[in-house]
């Protein structure tokens, strides 16, 4: 058990680092031991599923990563009730993969339900409740609901900064999920603001090897060239 705990971590470690591929062999072990010694419904063991199926999901397994959030749900909920927050982020999770595969409308329900059950049992400040707010703006984003969802991100942005500090990753996510929206909405000089400030955010906080890093300096790359044509002169 000791052994499983120090793996455990190890991978939260490398998942941090974004080196998802690792983080996952690692949690497939510890799941198969901590099956065997505590039980499948342990809360330890469903945690370690948890994180394996969100592991997957970093490595665009999304399909994989439904199939173990469902089950991993399925348990939680039985043995903890619907609104502990164990089943809750098991939940929002599940409404990511559904939204990576496209599933926008399901996405949107599952984080719309989450929101409301977080924000009574937590509280409208909470990190995760602002989570599954972040969350829902990019499930309405991905039906082509920009302004909803820019709304929404402007919220979140705001109190992420006033409750978490202006240099937590989280606000970073926020600024660089608004520039998305913004993008589709003409607003480039404001997204360009956004992921410029996530980029420079993330590769202090998190290293400029670290994908999101390299995610916000891939949009700053695009918005840039646009921003140009625009111009007058410019073609």
């Amino acid at each position: 058990m000791e052994w499983a705990k120090t793996q455990h971590r190890l991978a939260d470690v490398l998942d941090d680092h974004g080196q998802y591929s690792e983080a996952a062999d690692i949690l497939r072990s510890v799941v198969t031991v901590r099956q065997k010694a505590l039980g499948p419904e342990h809360p330890a063991t469903l945690g370690s599923r948890n994180n394996l199926a969100i592991a997957l999901y970093a490595q665009g397994k999304h399909a994989e990563a439904e199939q173990e959030h469902r089950a991993v749900l399925a348990l939680r909920e039985r043995v903890l009730g619907p609104e502990n927050p164990d089943p809750l982020s098991s939940r929002n999770n599940l409404a990511n993969a559904l939204r990576a595969q496209g599933k926008h409308a399901e996405a949107e329900q599952e984080h719309r339900a989450v929101l409301a059950l977080r924000e009574r049992v937590l509280g409208a400040e909470h990190p995760d409740t602002l989570g599954s707010r972040n969350n829902l703006a990019s499930a309405l984003a991905a039906q082509g609901k920009h302004a909803e969802a820019e709304q929404e991100l402007r919220a979140v942005q705001a109190i992420r900064e006033r409750v978490l500090g202006p240099e937590h990753p989280d606000v970073f996510r926020s600024g660089f999920n608004l520039a998305l929206v913004l993008i589709e909405q003409a607003k480039l000089e404001e997204a360009l603001a956004f992921a410029r400030r996530a980029e420079r955010g993330w590769q202090k906080v998190l290293g400029a090897d670290h994908p999101d890093s390299k995610d916000a300096r891939t949009l700053r790359e695009q918005i840039e060239p646009a921003i140009q044509k625009q111009k007058p002169g410019q073609q």
